[in-house]
């Protein structure tokens, strides 16, 4: 089986005229890359990168898509999809195998699995052997831009939905504005919900050591991306000084990275993002690593990209998601949802 032809389409969407905000930034979102490969056994495969924000993004991804990787995927065997991956990888090296570079890489390594999944016919996780049907899920429900009120309402409808955990945004100027925004959610979900806080990178490390004790006199069950991505540092002074677990990783680039953070005892729970960590042939890899370094696994991100690799991970701990709409493939059980039954990528029965 050869990939014989492969399409960049890029989608620019219009800002969101009341977009969602977090400590560090405004996300107005600002489209999506699509890239579909057909093989010469009639096999297809798809894989999607979406943009949170800037404006001009899936134009230069699609443009680099094009001109960088394409020709390394031309004439390619998707059951070699590591080896296309590694390929990518030294391709990009001159300019660096990160930024929109990995965004690519992921959109293409999505693809080529998603391809062989279905030529196989059967879902990714099946190709790579599965430890879980289901997995527990968290409703990411509480952005900086909402009002104590609508937090109180979104959380109560996550409840209502079946979920058992929720995250919402912190990073106020102040810590007492946080403190007041965790006490007012934990009335709304009760004691028996799950609660993360997120402040987006927006503080330093003494300021996250001590808010970080602040949370974990609350009860929240971790403290996420506190100070920037790449003070490891700073990470492992956090780690060193709380109780509360300190989750990290939706900022980080490459394989490397992750094994310098769960060296240096930097993380507890780690997050990679499907386009930062470069696709599902990263990801997979990060987690198995992180599960030698006994660290649990949080997708950043979900989708059924995220489920198929975390339904093969021994330490996969979360699902991240928002709230369930009424055509979404979700369906809460107790907390969790199953992983998707569709060949590739599909969704199937879930």
């Amino acid at each position: 089986m050869k990939v014989t032809s492969l399409s960049i389409t890029a989608h620019r969407a219009e800002p969101n005229p009341n977009p969602i905000r977090d400590a560090l930034q405004v996300l107005p979102g600002a489209g999506s890359v699509i890239v579909a490969l057909d093989t010469d056994d009639g096999v297809s495969g798809r894989g999607e990168i979406y943009f949170g924000r800037i404006a001009g993004g899936p134009e230069v991804l699609a443009a680099l898509i094009e001109h960088v990787l394409r020709p390394l995927v031309i004439g390619s065997d998707p059951a070699h999809v590591r080896g296309t991956h590694e390929a990518m990888l030294r391709e990009t090296e001159y300019h660096g195998s990160f930024g929109l570079a990995m965004w690519g890489i992921a959109a293409v390594d999505t693809a080529l699995w998603d391809c062989l999944g279905k030529a196989r016919g059967v879902p990714c996780w099946q190709l790579w052997g599965g430890v879980h049907n289901r997995i527990p899920a968290y409703a990411m429900v509480g952005w900086l831009n909402c009002s104590d009120e609508e937090v109180q309402r979104i959380c109560a409808k996550a409840v209502e939905q079946g979920f058992r955990a929720v995250k919402i945004k912190v990073g106020y100027e102040t810590l007492k504005e946080d403190v007041k925004r965790v006490q007012t959610v934990r009335k709304t979900i009760g004691d028996d919900v799950r609660l993360m806080v997120d402040a987006n990178q927006a503080l330093t490390t003494a300021e996250a050591i001590l808010r970080g004790r602040a949370f974990q006199d609350l009860g929240c069950y971790w403290w996420e991306e506190p100070i920037p991505a790449d003070d490891i540092d700073g990470y492992a002074a956090l780690a060193d000084a709380l109780d509360i677990p300190v989750a990290t990783g939706e900022n980080l680039y490459t394989r490397q990275d992750f094994a310098r953070f769960l060296r240096r005892s930097a993380v507890d729970i780690i997050q990679p993002d499907l386009r930062r960590g470069g696709g599902p042939t990263a990801l997979l890899d990060i987690g198995l690593m992180a599960n030698a370094f006994r660290r649990p696994y949080a997708s950043h991100g979900g989708g059924p990209v995220q489920l198929n690799v975390m339904a093969c991970l021994p330490n996969a701990l979360y699902l991240e998601t928002g709230l369930i709409g009424p055509d979404s493939p979700l369906q809460l059980k107790d907390g969790t949802v199953r992983v998707p039954t569709g060949p590739g990528f599909g969704w199937g029965d879930s």
